[in-house]
């Protein structure tokens, strides 16, 4: 019966790619016995090699993207959750500051794990629509009914964040970047069924993607895979300039209110973004 099942096998993906390596050794070993004993001679092929778990794969892209400058997103993300953790009391008067304004809360900022980074989108969409209460909150409200706020570290950290304009962009251009090249893929990846003979093109057209933002159109356009491979993606001479790297209208809005070297800022940033993202895919 052992010898009926395992003849079935052609993969075996893992839900972290560090775990589950002894389970994959020992089927691929199993695999490669059976069918010895059909063909009388030593198996050249055993399991069908995918590499560890795709989903973690293109999650980690994402994150090494995002954490190659100083200017953290979950650094952030962290100081805004952790000033309402503490008690209720903040909470409720975040709620009172945003009727104040007219505006309103639906939902509380959410905690970001630094472990499911790919989960950061849902929770910045929160900080960017409550990005008025929160200058309210922290630099209006808060220095008026508490004159010591100033000495608190955190605070003032959060002031900095709040009163920086790239903050904002930067949010932005992260939300971006999330919701028109990982989310698509990353929510395919999570269906039920067998998806192995679909990996290839999918995973490609997310590479593809990538380059589209910031790789020169003739060097992409109609190029198979193993030709994109060959692109050297950190040279200048095949990168887009300023103005064509992909974003969002609202970033480039906002853009337009910054200063020169803010601006020469962000697109550095972001053209970083883009090659590690690429270059992490690559590898």
């Amino acid at each position: 019966m052992e010898s009926i099942w395992i003849n079935f096998f052609n993969w075996v993906s893992r839900d972290n790619p560090n775990v589950n390596k002894a389970v994959e050794t020992m089927i691929d070993k199993e695999l490669r016995s059976e069918r010895e004993k059909k063909t009388g001679r030593a198996a050249a092929n055993g399991l069908v090699s995918i590499g560890s778990c795709p989903l973690h794969v293109i999650h980690n892209t994402f994150k090494h993207g995002f954490t190659r400058n100083e200017r953290q997103v979950e650094d952030i993300l962290y100081e805004f959750w952790f000033f309402f953790s503490r008690s209720s009391a903040p909470r409720e008067d975040y709620l009172s500051v945003a009727e104040s304004i007219g505006d309103s809360v639906d939902r509380f900022i959410k905690r970001f794990v630094i472990t499911r980074w790919i989960k950061v989108g849902p929770v910045i969409e929160r900080v960017i629509d409550q990005w008025s209460i929160l200058k309210e909150y922290f630099l209006v409200y808060l220095p008026k009914i508490d004159k010591n706020i100033i000495n608190n570290d955190r605070w003032q950290r959060i002031k900095n964040y709040l009163d920086q304009q790239q903050t904002f962009v930067r949010f932005q251009f992260v939300l971006y970047v999330y919701r028109h090249i990982f989310s698509k893929t990353l929510t395919w990846l999570q269906q039920d069924e067998p998806l192995v003979h679909m990996l290839f093109e999918e995973c490609s057209n997310l590479f593809r993607n990538v380059l589209i933002s910031f790789i020169k159109d003739d060097l992409i356009m109609n190029k198979t895979v193993k030709q994109l491979f060959s692109i050297t993606l950190d040279s200048q001479a095949n990168q887009k300039p300023d103005s064509k790297l992909e974003t969002d209208e609202t970033t480039r809005n906002e853009l337009k209110e910054m200063s020169t070297n803010d601006k020469a800022t962000f697109f550095k940033d972001a053209r970083l973004i883009y090659l590690t993202i690429a270059v992490s895919i690559h590898q």
